[in-house]
């Protein structure tokens, strides 16, 4: 498989393209009257592009990751993409979106919310100076999805475990990371408490029946990916190999799953899927591999190597979808694909 590097031109003219398209946009928010029947930046100015909300900032999100690499440094897109984003992402804007999240408590809960703190780490990590000029202005944003996270958990009736946006795990890990980067420890505190009391008590989770005909994630690796930052290296231990312990390299969970028609929106989800799958694996198994080892549980390690060998065959169908000119599945795959590619060359 190709190394990063060679997928930063393609991905990054997707990215770019994507956040300067205003339409087809999907407007996923409860109007309260007519004033709220306006064109969708009057509402949302940074993120009103990319077919969603969601899908935006990711998108902008990858843009930006993409600057700090070595082939970024002298391409013929750079001025145009730091132009763009140093456009969307102006101090101003971003006040006006975080202002929105806490009008629209509910809206883009937890995953916009986990991809916009995600953004906010990347413009503090950029090696571009310019974006990272950014980073203060920006905090508006993941302090915004903090102080919800906050006040949402103590209400949340039960975690959601399926494999579509609402997932709690997915998002509720992603914040996490942001959480202790900008050193919100009241948040890291809240997530990590809720984790232990939704899921530290699950065990054998059925890998043979958690997938549906429009899972981009995996909803039992979601939680372990979770639950491996939060728990210690001893509860990890015991609780990871417990988790795991019906999923064999062999699982229809670790098999990418056909796409017969691109360009149905929520069946390419599907390339999605294969991508966050081999993203957790990869995540996963070194802390899988430490648990067996020590135990001398064999089987166990040896299926945690077999793990690694799905990888390839999972990401495939993705880094193909990212790119193509099928928008159901070009304006948000190469965000996953990007994260895999990542972790692979690590």
């Amino acid at each position: 498989m190709a190394s990063p590097e060679e997928f930063v031109r393609p991905f990054a003219q997707v990215a770019l393209a994507n956040i300067t398209r205003d339409y087809p946009y999907a407007a996923h928010h409860v109007a309260q009257s007519s004033a709220d029947i306006v064109e969708p930046r009057e509402k949302n100015p940074a993120f009103a592009n990319s077919f969603d909300w969601h899908s935006s900032v990711h998108m902008h999100f990858l843009l930006v990751s993409l600057l700090s690499t070595e082939t970024a440094q002298t391409a013929p897109w750079r001025d145009a993409a730091l132009d763009t984003l140093v456009a969307h992402l102006s101090q101003a804007k971003l006040t006006t979106e975080a202002a929105f999240l806490r009008e629209n408590p509910t809206w883009e809960r937890p995953y916009g919310w986990a991809w916009a703190v995600e953004l906010v780490r990347a413009l503090h990590a950029s090696s571009e100076p310019r974006l990272r000029d950014l980073a203060p202005g920006a905090e508006v944003l993941a302090d915004t999805v903090f102080d919800l996270t906050v006040a949402w958990l103590p209400k949340m009736a039960a975690p959601v475990r399926h494999g579509l946006h609402s997932n709690t795990a997915f998002g509720l890990r992603r914040i996490l990371l942001g959480a202790r980067d900008l050193r919100r420890h009241d948040v890291v505190e809240a997530i990590a408490a809720s984790a232990r009391c939704r899921f530290a008590d699950d065990r054998a989770w059925n890998f043979h029946q958690e997938r549906s005909g429009q899972d981009f994630l995996s909803p039992g690796l979601c939680e372990a990916d979770l639950m491996a930052e939060v728990l210690t290296e001893d509860e990890l231990a015991v609780w990871l190999p417990n988790f795991l312990s019906e999923l064999t390299p062999e699982s229809p969970a670790l098999k990418p799953v056909e796409v017969l028609d691109p360009t149905d929106g929520y069946q390419s989800h599907l390339y999605g899927l294969g991508l966050s799958v081999a993203a957790s694996l990869m995540r996963l198994v070194p802390k899988l591999l430490t648990a067996v080892e020590h135990s001398g549980n064999h089987e166990a390690a040896d299926h945690a190597r077999g793990f690694l060998t799905t990888v390839d065959h999972l990401m495939t169908p993705g880094l193909e979808a990212a790119v193509s000119d099928e928008y159901m599945a070009s304006h948000w795959v190469a965000t996953f694909a990007w994260e895999a590619l990542v972790l692979r060359e690590g």
